[in-house]
């Protein structure tokens, strides 16, 4: 290990606490505490290779972790999944150690190996380096998600499917009111999100109702107008959901669809590296789920 870039970071953060502004003692001092941590996870990587975690009688490097280094279990996981990151990325190594990024840039990383590969995280290396030291974590996260649903958007119609799964609604009587709970797929929560922005929005600029009460406001509303109009009666214009898409992934899902319904045992050829259609108010959505909307 080289430790001499995390000497240096040390040094300067000291030399700024004694003689620079609070900004500069604020950079410096940041910049220190990211290289002792990108420290700590290339020591946890030689720990991880001799296993003498066990002579302090731990069976894994996060138990060790938590009970000799004495943090909490997200801090312990992130710390360790950081190893991977400075074993196999050399320029985020180099970036880490100098405390240019932090461990929150690396947990991101470890993201991006475990969904996109090493070959591809490495060809991004560069670009993802500039973002990582120019942004906050979130939007560093943010690429590599939208990166994982463009290489695997057959994971989009798995996570809808589980949706479905888990789905439930429930409204219960609570002493002071009622309690609502649930669990909505995709389709049906884009509606239900489709509606209740429309019935809270605020009626003008000098409506001064909070958001928690323009929503209830806009439910209890409708609930009204339904219930005036008997059940179960479906008045006025129906409320629609969007769907964002490229003409281009249209055409490689409906090809991708095709190909599984004609032959459900044969596994279709992958779907080629296009942007996602995006369903307004969720997200991403998977190829099957997108020829669903166009009834195809």
């Amino acid at each position: 290990m080289n430790s001499a870039p995390a000497i240096e970071a040390m040094r300067e953060a000291a030399h700024a606490l004694e003689s620079g502004d609070v900004r500069a003692r604020l950079h410096a001092a940041q910049a220190a505490r990211d290289a002792l941590d990108a420290t700590i996870s290339t020591l946890l990587a030689d720990l991880d290779a001799s296993k003498d975690y066990e002579i302090d009688g731990t069976s894994t490097l996060n138990a060790w972790v938590r009970t000799q280094l004495h943090v909490d279990a997200g801090v312990a996981s992130m710390l360790v999944r950081n190893t991977a990151v400075l074993r196999d990325l050399p320029l985020f190594a180099d970036a880490a150690t100098a405390g240019r990024v932090n461990a929150h840039h690396l947990r991101a990383l470890a993201f991006g190996l475990k969904h996109l590969g090493l070959d591809i995280m490495l060809d991004l290396q560069e670009p993802l380096l500039v973002v990582a030291e120019t942004t906050e974590p979130s939007a560093l996260f943010q690429i590599l998600r939208e990166l994982k649903d463009i290489k695997h958007p057959e994971d989009l119609d798995d996570a809808h499917l589980r949706g479905m799964d888990k789905q439930d609604f429930q409204v219960n009587a609570v002493p002071d009111g009622w309690h609502v709970t649930g669990f909505l797929n995709a389709i049906t929560g884009a509606k239900l999100k489709k509606v209740l922005d429309a019935i809270s929005a605020p009626t003008d600029k000098d409506d001064t109702r909070t958001g928690s009460e323009r929503r209830v406001q806009g439910i209890d509303d409708l609930l009204t107008d339904i219930l005036g109009n008997g059940l179960p009666s479906d008045k006025g214009v129906k409320p629609h959901v969007s769907v964002f898409v490229d003409a281009e992934t249209v055409a490689a899902a409906a090809d991708h669809v095709h190909q599984t319904n004609e032959n459900p045992l044969r596994t279709p050829s992958p779907m080629p590296d296009v942007k996602p259609a995006h369903l307004a108010g969720f997200g991403p959505i998977g190829p099957h789920l997108l020829m669903y909307f166009m009834c195809i």
